[in-house]
């Protein structure tokens, strides 16, 4: 009995250090659960059945929604934890309407289901494994190594590969039917990193016929993997060509998103280009070389990154360890204007953002972007751009008409 209180002791301890869901069990009844919530319907019990019956003591696997799920099981003693779910990232509305389908749960309890996902964090996979190797532990008394036990370093899927791969390069050295993409990406690539639209626009108007290799096996999915892969290319391209960090990996996001709800691999190409272009726009907005210090380029970041906020140079100076006049001295000199100013130019980029592709008013963007009033917003917009923040936005409609 004693045994038995201290196990749920150490896994109480580990929801409370960790909040990764743990049903712990003693002789097939419910001992214990982290977190108590009161779910419509126990969405470990739908999994709990097939992960008894495969007779393994230790399993790991994800569904089709990437929920992760972990199972211990110990014969002699009787006992078993199941770990999770859990998901690597945030559960979208159409990930969480597909889980209450794939559980069985009625549509009134999905506002359960979301505070149940609301509050647990997100793992790796490989956090999410060393808890379940640590909890593995305590019911099994057996020490493992995780990317051992499950192959996390891949050798069996390596080798595998390795043998499809040689086979197929032999066949294509045969036939003659290389992938010729490499030097197409490095100029077009290029073109992001410079900001250069002109250039981009001319290259897109005279894409040749490349050989890009099949990577699925149905053109949508060929479209969009394609499109992913991309999108990281141009996400690292345009951070060296000075876009910000943040923006550059949320745009990125966004367009992945977009490209996996299309049904048509035509649209999908589309949008690669309309992400490229949109992507070598913001660089040619930004235009903040590369070349410069790494306290300049964090103090950068820092600003984008807070530009919904009231910063100040002494805040800027505060995170990076640097007094003030020796910051500023040397942002001068590297860029060729003074901190604050950029501090205001980052302000109203984002403020032509939100005017462009948002609804909100310009009451709203002005606060959000703490500007002490209104009117000082807008009269610093206009002096920036020549236009009123609502001449600028009724330009952006009418030129989209």
């Amino acid at each position: 009995m004693k045994r038995k209180d201290n196990i749920q002791k150490t896994l109480g301890l580990i929801y409370n250090s960790t909040f990764v869901p743990i049903h712990y069990y003693q002789s097939g009844e419910l001992a214990a659960s982290y977190p108590v919530i009161d779910m419509p319907k126990d969405m470990v019990d739908v999994n709990r059945e097939s992960l008894r019956n495969s007779g393994k003591q230790l399993q790991f696997f994800s569904t089709k929604e990437s929920l992760h799920i972990g199972y211990i099981r110990n014969d002699k003693t009787g006992k078993e934890v199941i770990l999770g779910p859990v998901s690597s990232i945030p559960i979208s509305d159409d990930t969480l309407d597909s889980i209450i389908i794939s559980y069985g749960i009625l549509p009134e309890y999905r506002y359960k289901v979301k505070e149940f996902f609301s509050q647990t964090p997100l793992f790796s996979i490989a956090q999410f494994l060393n808890i379940l190797a640590l909890i593995y532990k305590e019911i099994s008394g057996e020490i493992i190594d995780v990317f051992q036990t499950f192959d996390l370093l891949g050798k069996d899927k390596e080798n595998m590969i390795g043998e499809k791969h040689s086979n197929s390069l032999y066949e294509r050295k045969e036939s003659e039917a290389f992938h010729d993409t490499y030097f197409f990406e490095q100029e077009y690539y290029g073109y992001v990193e410079r900001g250069d639209i002109s250039g981009l626009e001319a290259m897109i108007r005279n894409v040749p016929n490349m050989n890009e290799g099949q990577i699925a096996s149905d053109s949508l999915r060929q479209a969009k993997n394609i499109f992913i892969a991309s999108m990281a290319l141009v996400t690292r391209r345009a951070i060296a060509g000075g876009l910000d960090i943040e923006t550059s990996y949320q745009l990125s996001d966004s367009y992945i998103q977009e490209a996996e709800r299309m049904t048509d691999a035509s649209a999908v190409t589309l949008l690669n280009a309309t992400a490229v272009m949109d992507f070598t726009r913001r660089v040619a907005e930004t235009k903040i070389p590369m070349d410069m210090p790494p306290d300049i380029y964090k103090a950068i970041q820092f600003i984008s990154n807070h530009v919904n906020q009231n910063i100040s140079v002494e805040d800027v100076s505060e995170y990076l360890g640097i007094d003030r006049s020796t910051l500023s001295r040397k942002f001068k000199k590297e860029l060729g204007f003074n901190i604050s100013s950029y501090i205001m130019r980052r302000k109203l980029e984002e403020a032509k953002s939100l005017l462009i592709y948002t609804d909100k008013t310009i009451s709203e963007i002005s606060e959000y972007l703490c500007f002490s009033t209104q009117s000082y917003f807008q009269n610093v917009f206009k002096k920036k751009y020549g236009q009123t923040p609502k001449e600028f936005r009724s330009s952006q409609e009418n030129m989209h008409k």
